[in-house]
């Protein structure tokens, strides 16, 4: 009898842990589609980021290795699509360092980045080495700090891509880090360790709000300096614009919209960093488009800027440093690499407009943008009538 009773005892112990009956496995949990997500992300994925990486290995002959640094979303996705769309073809391994805040164990996104962050680490084409490092990016500016050393050994870099959320040249609401420009000012002095080529990608937001007062006056200033002090950019602003020359001092910002005095001012800034460190610039495309579902300006940019390494002597104050033959100064160095900005810029691919007119261009984004998203856990069959809630954006037929 007690040992019946002991016996009992022990199963609704049991049953009480385990329940009754078969535990039926939890459905797959909802996940919302996030603006990142619309085709005309995609379409700069594609014809940005993919064509010029794939330019980029094609011209450097890259049978191994390519390596990546990212500000990735916690889904990955444009590691999981260069990994398609570049290395796979090309039978080249994709080493990636990315920098999530995310990441972060005290996050909340954390337990989706590392289930995104593993599957892919699985993929044939990833190094599982691989990592998204908990930090922000921003701190690469202080030489001092962790996410500087982990730069400083994963890289230098065959692309480096700064895909934010918000603005570049924003007001800095986090005290006591380095901003972008610092950022990015390291990164490309570490970048002068590279004898091959490399890409530059920023997307940013470029409307008046999310555009430091200061730093806007600033970059106005930078792109009206190089007009005024090189002729043959000021030529070519003055065709891309259809201005006739007549001699009267011109206004950079007076003669075009706030978003592509950014793009000037920035683009500029870029070139002449890149000087700086022994860098030659090739600036080969912008990306423009518009956020939310109204009209206006487009307040989104994505550019891309080739960059390959430039090497120069600095002469020194005192005059001991003798070389041989004439080097270029540093002034004609930036006028030279700066000129075709211009006609970049006023050139720019207008995403939503090819998205609205061209229906064959927009079919191809949403079925590589459904393609990448059911691969990363997202309900594929809900996707196209997402994105067809805004209906008069797109063309369709």
């Amino acid at each position: 009898m007690a040992e019946e009773t002991a016996a009992g005892s022990a199963e609704d112990d049991l049953s009480a842990l385990l329940g009754e009956g078969p535990v039926p496995f939890p459905g797959r949990a909802e996940r919302d589609f996030q603006p990142w997500h619309r085709p005309r992300k995609q379409y700069v994925r594609s014809l940005q980021w993919s064509r010029e990486l794939g330019f980029l290995a094609r011209d450097l002959g890259l049978d191994s290795e390519l390596r990546y640094l990212t500000l990735p979303g916690n889904d990955l996705l444009d590691i999981r699509h260069l990994a398609k769309s570049v290395c796979m073809p090309r039978g080249l391994r994709l080493r990636y360092l990315g920098f999530n805040t995310a990441a972060f164990p005290s996050d909340e996104g954390q337990s989706g980045l590392n289930s995104a962050q593993f599957s892919i680490n699985r993929l044939e084409h990833i190094d599982p080495e691989s990592q998204v490092f908990p930090g922000d990016f921003r701190e690469v500016g202080d030489t001092r700090s962790i996410p500087w050393q982990r730069v400083r050994s994963a890289g230098p870099f065959h692309a480096i891509n700064l895909d934010l959320c918000g603005g570049f040249a924003g007001r800095e609401k986090a005290e006591g880090i380095p901003n972008y420009f610092a950022a990015l000012q390291a990164l490309l002095q570490n970048q002068r360790s590279s004898d091959q080529d490399f890409l530059l990608f920023i997307t940013t937001r470029m409307d008046d709000d999310s555009i430091d007062t200061d730093v806007k006056a600033s970059l106005n200033e930078v792109a009206q300096s190089i007009h005024d002090t090189c002729a043959a950019y000021a030529a070519e602003f003055a065709s891309a614009w259809g201005l006739v020359a007549d001699g009267q001092p011109l206004r950079l910002p007076e003669l075009v919209g706030s978003a592509e005095a950014f793009m000037l001012g920035l683009t500029q800034w870029i070139v002449s960093q890149g000087v700086t460190h022994g860098l030659k610039a090739s600036v080969r495309n912008f990306m423009t488009y518009r956020t939310g579902s109204e009209n206006g300006d487009d307040d989104i940019v994505s550019l891309a800027i080739r960059f390959k390494p430039n090497p120069f002597v600095q002469p020194d104050a005192q005059g001991l440093v003798k070389t041989v033959g004439v080097e270029s100064s540093a002034e004609k160095k930036v006028c030279e690499q700066s000129a075709i900005i211009p006609k970049r810029v006023s050139k720019r691919v207008l995403v939503d407009e090819v998205l609205g007119t061209q229906a064959q261009e927009f079919e191809r984004c949403v079925n590589e943008a459904t393609d990448l998203l059911a691969a990363t856990g997202y309900d594929a069959s809900a996707y196209r009538e997402w994105v067809l809630q805004d209906p008069d954006r797109y063309a369709t037929a």
